[in-house]
């Protein structure tokens, strides 16, 4: 490897990054990411590692400089799907990726480009296959994943992006330790489960939504947004079930729910709407039950209710 590190080879690398026109042109890239990490290979085989340093590819080289050029360089070319990548490198270039397609989950929910949609579930496909298992990040990007692929089959897509989402999310709530994320993981697989149940009937995927959102609510204690959304995850599954099975403590179950949410969301949130809505559907479903009028009243308080946040909207 020796004429990679002489001082002209070097010289020359660098001229070539300064004609480069932007972040577009992914063939230079490429280049660059190569030659400079087989720099830094180069240099680890003449001064050996330093002391402390002496892992493969661990977090303490990065700040050798041809190792941050090349995972830099090569970042792009991780996130245009080329192939020819140095291996040892992967995950530091998935990790990279990852934090530039976070960004764009928001935007995604947000669209209806079957194309775009697509692309991001095989680009999060990646950065899940190159993560090692015992990453950290790894029930993160597998919640990413997971998130892209339901997307993308309420978008059309097909039932097998949902049992993928499924399987991601089941795989990332076992990867993750207990700790003050996880109503988040148990929420995700829930809400995905009962999807699914709406779609094919399949009473396990019910009863798997019922336990996982209730172990979501109990973990996620006091009050705000995020509990308000978990309990109307809940207060959905156990309405479900009582349709399904005709308990009336599901249904009992639902409405305390729902009210519970309706009085954590902010006065002008949509979920406060649905929540309202959904109560009143559940207090009518009672009173055709049980026929008390109380239920009945109930019920057209909370559609009003609902009509008048929705009216401020």
């Amino acid at each position: 490897m020796a004429p990679i590190l002489e001082a002209e080879a070097l010289r020359e690398a660098r001229l070539l990054a300064e004609l480069l026109p932007g972040e577009d042109d992914l063939a230079v890239h490429h280049l660059l990411g190569w030659f400079h990490w087989f720099r830094h290979r180069a240099t680890l085989v003449r001064t050996g590692p330093e002391p402390g340093q002496e892992q493969e590819h661990g977090e303490q080289e990065q700040d050798r400089p041809d190792l941050r050029i090349a995972v830099h360089s090569l970042t792009a070319s991780f996130l245009a799907g080329e192939e020819d990548l140095p291996e040892p490198l992967l995950p530091l270039l998935a990790e990279n990726a990852a934090a530039y397609a976070a960004r764009l989950l928001p935007e995604l929910r947000e669209s209806n480009d079957p194309a775009r949609i697509s692309c991001a579930a095989r680009l999060w496909e990646r950065i899940v296959d190159a993560v090692p298992l015992g990453h950290p990040e790894r029930p993160v990007h597998l919640t990413a994943l997971g998130n892209v692929l339901r997307i993308k089959w309420s978008r059309g897509g097909r039932p097998a992006d949902l049992d993928s989402a499924i399987d991601r999310f089941r795989e990332a709530l076992s990867a993750l330790s207990e700790g003050p994320g996880r109503p988040m993981y148990l929420y995700n697989l829930g809400e995905a489960l009962n999807a699914r149940f709406e779609r094919t009937g399949a009473i396990e995927d019910l009863e798997g939504a019922v336990a996982l959102l209730g172990a979501a609510v109990r973990a996620t204690p006091g009050e705000g947004l995020y509990r308000a959304l978990v309990l109307t995850g809940l207060a959905g599954a156990l309405r479900a079930r009582y349709e399904r099975a005709g308990a009336p403590r599901d249904l009992d179950g639902a409405i305390a729910r729902y009210r519970e949410a309706v009085s954590m969301f902010p006065a002008d949130h949509p979920g406060r709407v649905e929540s309202l809505s959904h109560l009143g559907d559940a207090l009518l479903a009672r009173f055709d039950h049980a026929g008390d009028p109380a239920d009945r009243d109930a019920a057209l308080t909370a559609w009003s209710a609902a009509k008048a946040t929705a009216d401020i909207l």
